[in-house]
């Protein structure tokens, strides 16, 4: 908890309050105290109130709050304060020094993880995020994250229609270089190894079950014909 208070000094959340205009000018509704609220306030439930944060805000400021002045708060500003928020949290875990490879993968720079899962959301979304494979109307939205095994989180974070092909959401650069990538058959494609090879880097996928490729080189002595 005091890693977390450091990190999110009253200064900087009033600043970023103002700055992304959540807070105008003073009034009861304290930046600091909404930010703890929501971030700590859900505790082991998956789901709580907005009377229930209001409960929280309110212990926690030692203010009683109107109603008007608690909700009203949910805004468009309130989520860009959110997300700046968020954004300093990632960018302090990418700085943390986090694992080390083992000796046998030291000469690289990182081993990254690249996949997909489908989050289901309300049919209401379906124009907007519509759903593949489904006999009734439904929506859905594809999270494609790339996985750090040295930082131990998340290097990026995309959304993407469920329609979207896997390949399209994984895009390489020179950010690959040094690198071994490990991918699943959803990017097999050997456009994309090519690609991972101009820019200096490395992958493991497993092989289709109509591949037919053609060793070059072993790297390890085996008995026998193994």
């Amino acid at each position: 908890m005091m890693e977390l208070c450091a990190l999110f000094p009253p200064e900087w959340l009033r600043g970023k309050a103002k700055e992304t205009e959540l807070i105008k000018r003073e009034r009861k509704i304290d930046p600091v105290y909404m930010f703890w609220s929501l971030s700590i306030g859900y505790g082991v439930f998956l789901h709580r109130t907005l009377a229930a944060l209001k409960r929280d805000y309110e212990r926690y400021s030692n203010q009683i709050l109107s109603d008007s002045s608690w909700y009203y708060r949910f805004t468009p500003e309130l989520v860009a304060f959110l997300r700046e928020c968020v954004v300093r949290g990632v960018e302090y875990s990418a700085q943390e020094p986090g694992r080390t490879l083992s000796d046998r993968l030291s000469v690289f720079e990182d081993v990254v993880i690249q996949d997909s899962t489908v989050v289901r959301l309300h049919s209401k979304l379906a124009k907007i995020w519509p759903a593949t494979r489904s006999r009734k109307v439904a929506a859905g939205v594809k999270i494609s994250v790339l996985t750090s095994a040295v930082a131990c989180s998340p290097k990026s974070v995309a959304l993407f229609s469920e329609k979207t092909n896997e390949i399209k959401t994984l895009r390489i650069g020179p950010w690959i270089k040094d690198r071994i990538l490990l991918i699943d058959l959803g990017f097999y494609k050997y456009q994309m190894f090519t690609r991972i090879k101009e820019n200096g880097g490395y992958f493991v996928s497993r092989l289709k079950s109509n591949a037919n490729p053609l060793i070059i080189e072993t790297h390890r002595t085996c008995r026998g014909r193994s």
